[in-house]
């Protein structure tokens, strides 16, 4: 039992360490699009909501941590 969750855990925490480097990228590319006089706000609504989904897995993670 104690494995099953580990690696629940384990695919959890990849989870979040993938969509980080994805929120990352893209905040980049919202950086240099808008330096290059793009509008980037549909960018931004999306970039929030992966935001919010990872705020989610990381309450999860918690939650399954405790």
């Amino acid at each position: 039992m104690t494995a099953v969750i580990n690696s629940e855990l384990d695919q959890l925490r990849r989870g979040i360490a993938e969509r980080q480097r994805y929120i990352e990228g893209q905040q980049v590319l919202i950086e240099v699009l808008e330096h290059d006089g793009h509008d980037v706000r549909e960018q931004e609504i999306a970039l929030n909501s992966e935001r919010s989904k990872l705020d989610q897995q990381l309450q999860l993670l918690r939650k399954r941590q405790a």
